[in-house]
């Protein structure tokens, strides 16, 4: 009699165990999957701090097709002349705490990056070329193959046009006239090469666009960083804010320079400055970038 009492409880606790799997089982099936993202979105360069050189984020901008051909190289760069609305000294050192900022007047403006594989070349040997200028990393540039990234022109030559590699929606662009400004992908290189594009500097966000401080979109953070500006007077800036600035810190002091446009350029171990012959701000892993600012 114990024998069957034993036997029922036992097949008992097997149908409960099979009941228990099959519930489970049925759960497992009919659960949804959560969804995968999209691939293939557009993508917007923040800072180079990263072995690739990049940090990319989401970016609902969709860069505007353009007619403008596209040429492999612009030839042997040519400078043009910055138009300043007032007179003063050619260069003033406004450096200070964990800035490296200088201001420009009616200088001659050189890019040295013609083609989308222009080589690359240490601070050193750009120095060697032109001692007495200021001189300062520029565009950025993919660090795997070597290639500029971004809207780039010089000579009034277009060699890579916006979205060709979804980096850099932003440019600073130097004009025939000397005037400069601020395009995004959104207006077309045939645009901005009628309005008299010359040469343009492509990276990462813009700071200040006509005065107007622009959103924080968080690109700007307490790594070194590089940037290109000028102000209502057509003066132009190049400056670095050190390691640990920050966000804050650094529009204080655009505020107080006044400036009209800023932009931010390649940063990390690329950010480097020389001026007359003098490293006023070395590279941190001695970087070899393939283009630089300069100003004479």
């Amino acid at each position: 009699m114990k024998t069957i009492k034993k036997r029922k409880k036992l097949g008992w606790f097997i149908s409960f165990g099979l009941l228990l799997i099959v519930g489970w089982s049925a759960f497992i099936i009919m659960t949804p999957k959560k969804q995968e993202e999209p691939h293939g979105q557009a993508q917007s360069v923040q800072h180079t701090d990263q072995e690739s050189g990049y940090i990319a984020s989401n970016s609902s901008k969709e860069a505007v097709k353009s007619s403008e051909s596209i040429v492999k190289d612009t030839g042997e760069a040519r400078t043009i002349k910055l138009n300043s609305k007032e007179g003063g000294k050619k260069f003033t050192d406004l450096s200070s705490g964990s800035f490296k900022i200088y201001k420009a007047n009616n200088v001659e403006v050189l890019k040295t990056a013609t083609s989308v594989d222009a080589p690359a070349f240490t601070l050193q040997e750009i120095m060697q070329k032109y001692p007495e200028a200021l001189i300062m990393n520029a565009s950025g540039f993919n660090m795997s193959t070597m290639h500029i990234t971004g809207f780039q022109m010089n000579n009034g030559k277009l060699f890579k046009d916006w979205g060709s590699d979804k980096r850099a929606n932003n440019a600073f662009v130097i004009n025939n006239d000397g005037s400069s400004q601020i395009y995004d992908s959104s207006v077309p290189a045939s645009t901005i090469i009628e309005n008299g594009g010359q040469m343009s500097f492509s990276f990462g966000s813009v700071l200040i666009r006509d005065g107007e401080i622009q959103k924080n979109d968080g690109s700007v953070n307490w790594m070194i960083h590089s940037f290109i500006a000028n102000d209502a007077q057509n003066n132009l800036y190049l400056i670095i804010s050190d390691t640990s600035t920050g966000y804050d810190q650094i529009m204080n002091k655009f505020k107080e320079l006044n400036l009209k446009n800023a932009v931010v350029l390649d940063g990390g171990g690329s950010s480097q400055m020389a001026f007359k012959g003098e490293v006023v701000y070395p590279s941190q892993d001695q970087r070899s970038v393939n283009d630089f600012i300069i100003l004479k």
